[in-house]
């Protein structure tokens, strides 16, 4: 009925309005409820506005949506024809917005320009007193409105501001876990990748999983698990396994990003007397190892050692630097709020080898652990 009175012009401002507010609907919802976005996308069709969409147009919608159910692979915010992508880490950033813009000035003194930046959780600082007493919802909503504004600043480091990959820590409110079914009373920027796996480019991969287990030294629990304890931790890690086996079997390279880092590595293990500060003298009497056996096994699947090209992940501050369980390197960039410390992994597409296989379409070419000076302390 409405084609009677709107000409052909206005039809195609209006559908060209309506594609808009629809885009701007999913990018919100996408990080934050990805299995709400089939009926935001259908709520939006059954409305006033349906007549102006052509048949192109929703053929556009279906397809996206078909490409973005929970679990599957999100389309690419990096520049599909590029052979070289850096990818900046920041972890750890504890609503810590004066060191991201710090992060910044430094990669622009360093002629560093981020394609992607990932973000493996404890992005705000929310208590859980053992673990176990979480904050009430005026709280939560407070540490999520934190949130919202620190992944804003992450999103003025790469070139699409878009291109921000992020899981959840265990200082992030538990909405941030979509299986939780608990809603964001804010739209939180960027892509929260937990328990799925997304395309950063065409054959590379990013698998997430958020949370961390259970901490242990000389044989007792020191610091709780949040959300899911190791033990729960390995069945909740089945569903992302079984994603990650289902996306790298056409050849593609894949980045693991984890909040809490596999147990096997010494980027998990805290071995100086102060969990916070890394150049402090002295070791401690018995190592606290706050890895996730769980990780550890993920890591050293099969799947995970012939697409991965490196593990990523936050949690132990005082862990930062590389390691390697078996052909996978690990890579704890440090805490920005306690240290100043990022990295910056160089990734290079790789050409056919001499017999014509390409088992790791991507490299990594070069890793950079780096770190900035505050003001005050110079």
């Amino acid at each position: 009925p409405g084609s009677s009175r709107h000409s052909p012009r206005s039809r195609f401002l209006l559908a060209g309005h309506t594609a808009l507010t629809l885009r701007r609907k999913i990018e919100a919802q996408r990080a934050v409820n990805p299995s709400a976005l089939k009926n935001t996308i259908r709520d939006t069709l059954s409305t006033r506005f349906r007549w102006l969409l052509g048949p192109a147009l929703l053929l556009l919608i279906f397809t996206l949506l078909n490409s973005m159910e929970t679990g599957g692979t999100i389309a690419s915010n990096v520049e599909t024809k590029k052979d070289e992508i850096v990818v900046v880490v920041i972890s750890d950033t504890h609503d810590d917005i004066q060191g991201v813009e710090l992060i910044r000035s430094k990669l622009s003194k360093e002629k560093i320009s981020a394609d992607v930046v990932l973000c493996p959780g404890d992005i705000t600082t929310m208590p859980n007193k053992d673990h176990t007493k979480l904050p009430d919802g005026k709280e939560t909503k407070d540490f999520a409105t934190r949130a919202q504004k620190l992944l804003k600043s992450l999103s003025s480091i790469p070139s699409n501001p878009q291109a921000v990959y992020w899981i959840p820590g265990n200082h992030d409110p538990l909405s941030f876990f979509p299986e939780s079914n608990l809603e964001n009373h804010v739209d939180i920027p960027g892509v929260n990748v937990h328990g799925r796996v997304v395309e950063l480019a065409p054959q590379l991969l990013l698998g997430g999983f958020g949370g961390c287990s259970e901490a242990i030294e000389d044989g007792k629990e020191v610091w709780g698990a949040y959300p899911y304890r190791n033990k729960q931790m390995e069945d909740k890690l089945k569903p992302l396994e079984k994603a990650i086996e289902d996306s790298v079997k056409s050849e593609n390279s894949m980045l693991l990003m984890t909040h809490s880092g596999p147990h096997l590595s010494s980027t998990t293990h805290v071995t100086g007397v102060d969990p916070n500060r890394l150049t402090m003298p002295g070791c401690r009497s018995h190592v606290i190892n706050s890895g996730s056996p769980a990780v550890s096994t993920l890591v050293s699947s099969d799947t995970v050692q012939k697409a991965c090209i490196m593990a990523l992940h936050g949690h132990t501050h005082q862990g930062m630097g590389l390691a390697r369980i078996g052909g996978v390197p690990v890579l704890n960039p440090g805490s920005t709020l306690h240290g100043g410390n990022f990295g910056v992994i160089r990734l290079r597409r790789r050409g056919k080898g001499t017999n014509g296989v390409i088992s790791r379409p991507w490299q990594v070419a070069e890793t950079r652990l780096l770190s900035f000076e505050r003001p005050e302390s110079r």
